[in-house]
């Protein structure tokens, strides 16, 4: 069996390249999600263009559920294959994938019979419905390929191979690209163009992660599963934070979508649309490095490494210091170049989302070290306390917001909500992980 990467001896700039392509398959995931959008509002129209936002807490749901699985079940397999359970821990990885199938599949169930009640239900207009409607259809009957998507692109990292999981999402991204323009330009088939090149192209990191794990040579393969209803609970439990973020997602893009409708009509969803756009492109950054290095600290852990432990938070924490100030920087020097690429000539449009995306950028100088402590939450099996931070973080700071800030100050307060709840999330951050879960404390007591 091969020796697993995660073992290794890491110096900053090794953990580092170790976790740089994770950065980089998450970032070109988010681009060319981000894709989709760019081809319908330039070659589709404005309205097509904010039914996609419509549609996305539906999306950010079944996203949440695979990465869930993905990031809470990868932590857990990550410490037994650190603790040399290695039989148990693939065992374990082909439950987890079982069982999201079945979700998947019970998923596309009723979202097909409970359509047109979800999509009014989550804010289509009369307008923006029969494009809602189009792209909502063809995603959830992909939902299969997203659901591997996720999960796999997790537990490519815990079998030491974070390379492969970069060259899968390359090859979608690329393809989404060019199945969009095909698609889209070529055949002119509008919003459900851009559906079909998205589920497609998905396909295509599920389809290498079902040939890499079924290879019995790897740390981490498929194998006769041994039914545990325990590896089920410890991974929803523990990535729960992960499906809490996902769906906090959704009831932010849901509450945006509806403050924006009513201020400003189907403009304003399109400038928040473009928001979530960017937001989603700079969070993947973040995320890709702490997922890049959770399992090597959960490894770790496993292996009762304190010292290797302490390195590496103190690293993590480094780096995503400097990620923080250099994002806030590239997104000021360009937010105009930005905003105008999906904007085009709608200068209502342009500087709609041009003043909001000026604010989103100054969340960054903390939402980094935020996305840290709640990944490292999930590496220490404590999810759950990551899950309470993001409920906090939604229902405590950000719904409020919009819901009362915006009778005063109106748009402004749509788009000052999510900096000012990372603001206060920062300190509830440090001091759950300094009082509560105290790094010492972890390591000293293994």
């Amino acid at each position: 069996m091969e020796k697993n990467n995660l073992a290794k001896n890491f110096n900053a700039k090794t953990l580092f390249l170790f976790a740089l392509p994770t950065m980089t398959m998450m970032l070109f995931e988010s681009l060319y999600s981000i894709v989709d959008g760019i081809f319908v509002a330039r070659f589709v129209n404005i309205d097509a263009f904010a039914s996609i936002n419509i549609v996305m807490p539906a999306i950010l749901f079944f996203m949440g559920t695979g990465t869930m699985f993905g990031v809470g079940g990868s932590a857990i397999i990550a410490k037994k294959m650190g603790e040399k359970k290695y039989n148990e821990a693939n065992s374990d990885f082909s439950v987890i994938t079982l069982v999201l199938l079945a979700i998947s599949l019970v998923d596309i169930l009723i979202g097909a019979i409970f359509m047109d009640e979800i999509l009014e239900w989550l804010g289509a207009t009369d307008i923006l419905m029969p494009y809602a409607k189009s792209y909502f259809q063809i995603i959830l009957f992909g939902l299969l390929v997203f659901m591997g998507q996720f999960l796999f692109q997790s537990f490519f990292i815990v079998a030491g191979e974070p390379k492969m999981g970069l060259a899968a999402v390359l090859s979608a991204g690329f393809a989404n690209i060019i199945l969009d323009y095909i698609f889209i330009v070529w055949f002119d088939m509008g919003i459900e163009g851009a559906a079909y090149g998205t589920v497609i192209s998905s396909a295509i990191p599920t389809i290498i992660g079902i040939i890499f794990f079924f290879n019995k040579k790897k740390t981490l393969h498929f194998t006769i599963p041994k039914w545990s209803f325990a590896i089920i609970t410890q991974s929803s439990m523990n990535g729960s934070s992960a499906l809490v973020n996902f769906l906090a997602g959704g009831v932010i893009a849901f509450l945006f979508n509806q403050a924006m409708l009513k201020l400003l009509g189907e403009l304003g969803i399109a400038a928040a649309t473009i928001i979530a756009y960017t937001e989603y492109v700079f969070n993947s950054l973040f995320f890709g490095y702490c997922v890049g290095i959770a399992p090597i600290i959960s490894f770790n852990y496993g292996a009762k490494e304190r010292q290797k432990i302490e390195y590496l938070l103190k690293k993590g924490a480094i780096t995503v210091i400097v990620l923080s100030i250099l994002t806030v920087l590239m997104m000021l020097l360009f937010s105009s170049d930005i905003v105008r690429i999906f904007s085009q000539d709608n200068i209502a449009l342009y500087n709609i989302a041009l003043i909001g995306f000026i604010i989103f950028a100054f969340k960054y100088l903390l939402s980094g070290i935020n996305i840290l402590i709640s990944v490292l939450f999930t590496s220490f099996s404590k999810g759950k306390i990551s899950a309470l931070i993001a409920i906090i973080r939604t229902f405590g700071l950000i719904v409020p917001i919009v819901l009362l800030l915006p009778t005063y100050i109106g748009v402004y307060g749509v788009w000052l909500a999510i900096p000012m709840a990372e603001f206060v999330i920062f300190f509830i951050s440090i001091f759950l992980f300094s009082k509560i879960i105290k790094v010492r404390k972890i390591v000293t007591d293994l």
